[in-house]
């Protein structure tokens, strides 16, 4: 008797949808583990719900992933990031030349300020954390090292979206835009104005629109040629109403972020200093010689 279903055929929606292919194996596999980069633990059920394949199919992804340590089983039969991936990230991150140098002006800064400092990168619609300085002080991480976050919803997120182009940007808001708090900014004009002014002034706050309570303040860090590679930010629960403070740790985060910047190989455009009326005399400096 023939089997026609997508259980016992092997084939999920997505085969189904696209025909079979032999590189398809190596795609499913690859779609499961970018699964763990918004979800820390999934089941098999779960990961074959999500991306429509049979859980035959997953349970076998997922235990040749086990077998090189890539994800682990933990007792809940729940799946979760394993060593080997812990490695490839941390080769990753110490691959980036902004990474290491970051590091040295962060752990700095965060202890002079005694507030935890952040770097982040753009990937799609989120920013990823690949730097999270503590303080000897903090009980609590918010935010840490491979995380990602709604970028529009983050003063990270906002300094890096503000390097995009008015294509890039409509492509990013065809999205609709998550509220994580009561001050999320989700309407697309209001994000537009407010990431003009970004690139203005040159650093983004975002005022508890990730979390509450939570007041961050961020610049950008330009690469050599001049373009924005990444974000800097400081974070504090104490900044609601403190204005001054804000304006200090403003003035702050854009220094570090120049340094840094500079010390990956930008060099910021001189200005040169404007001559006013070259080649004579204003009326005013007449005046004066006749008098």
């Amino acid at each position: 008797m023939k089997i026609n279903t997508i259980e016992h055929s092997g084939l999920g929606h997505n085969e189904l949808r696209y025909g079979y292919s032999p590189y398809r194996s190596l795609e499913k596999a690859l779609e499961v583990l970018g699964l763990f980069a918004t979800f820390p633990t999934l089941t098999v059920t779960e990961i074959s719900k999500k991306l429509g394949y049979p859980k035959s199919t997953i349970s076998g992804l997922l235990k040749t992933f086990s077998k090189y340590e890539i994800v682990e089983k933990g007792k809940d039969n729940a799946f979760r990031l394993g060593i080997k991936a812990f490695e490839l990230g941390f080769r990753y991150l110490n691959g980036m030349e902004i990474h290491t140098v970051a590091r040295l002006w962060a752990e700095r800064f965060s202890k002079e300020e005694q507030e935890p400092v952040h770097l982040a990168i753009r990937r799609g619609t989120n920013i990823y954390i690949i730097l999270d300085v503590q303080p000897p002080s903090s009980y609590m991480a918010i935010l840490q090292t491979g995380m990602n976050i709604p970028a529009h919803s983050t003063a990270l997120g906002k300094i890096l979206m503000s390097q995009l182009s008015d294509k890039e940007l409509e492509a990013f808001l065809e999205t609709p835009l998550e509220r994580l708090t009561g001050h999320t900014i989700v309407e697309p004009e209001r994000l537009k104005a407010e990431l003009k002014n970004v690139k203005k002034t040159g650093y983004a706050i975002d005022r508890e629109e990730s979390l509450n309570g939570l007041v961050c303040i961020s610049a950008p860090i330009f690469q050599s040629d001049g373009r924005v590679i990444a974000a800097i930010s400081i974070s504090s629960m104490n900044l609601i109403g403190n204005d001054e403070r804000i304006q200090t740790l403003i003035n702050k985060i854009k220094a570090i972020a120049n340094k840094i910047s500079m010390d990956i190989g930008y060099q910021p455009v001189k200005t040169q200093p404007k001559i006013q009326n070259p080649g004579f005399k204003t009326q005013d400096s007449v005046s004066k010689i006749q008098d």
